[in-house]
């Protein structure tokens, strides 16, 4: 029994050993890549804070020309997170030596983001019961574009790097 508590102490020691030094390399790589994925992504972020400010500070003129404000908000959102997820993807295959990689990288982000996308809307309109606001949803749309174009151009200058580099 002493020989059994001996051997499960002497293997949890080196498992809690073996993870500290596992946590030590893995928080030194993150910070890495956290710092330069968070500098890229900065532009998404000042985009959906200035979305979300716009929309708040003019709500009563979006009302008026019968915008509905709390789904140019979740819209928003939910746009923000696809970016975040999207870029993500899309950088980790921008990084990768393999160019399947980036092309697999590019048509998942694609993917997540059109079946969410088309699931959100048949959400909102079953909610909504078929009264679809057509100025909010085309508001969406044009913040998607915007969206679309700051990722993809940060993920020019991501590959850009990556290429002057090596």
């Amino acid at each position: 029994m002493v020989t059994f508590f001996f051997s499960f102490a002497c293997l949890a020691f080196a498992l809690i050993d073996h993870h500290r030094a596992y946590c030590k390399n893995y928080k030194r790589y993150f910070q890495k890549m956290n710092t330069s994925l968070a500098r890229k992504f900065r532009p998404v972020i000042a985009l959906f804070i200035v979305i979300n400010i716009l929309i708040l500070i003019f709500k009563k003129p979006l009302n008026d020309y019968g915008f509905d404000i709390p789904f140019l908000l979740i819209a928003n959102g939910l746009l923000f997170l696809l970016s975040l997820f999207g870029f993500y993807i899309q950088t980790k295959g921008v990084r990768s030596a393999n160019v399947n990689a980036f092309v697999r990288g590019l048509y998942s982000s694609l993917l997540l983001k059109m079946f969410v996308i088309i699931a959100a809307i048949f959400i909102y309109v079953f909610l909504i019961a078929g009264h679809v606001n057509k100025p909010s949803l085309f508001t969406s749309m044009v913040i998607y574009l915007v969206y679309t174009s700051i990722e993809v151009i940060q993920l020019m200058k991501l590959a850009r790097n990556k290429n002057n580099a090596g």
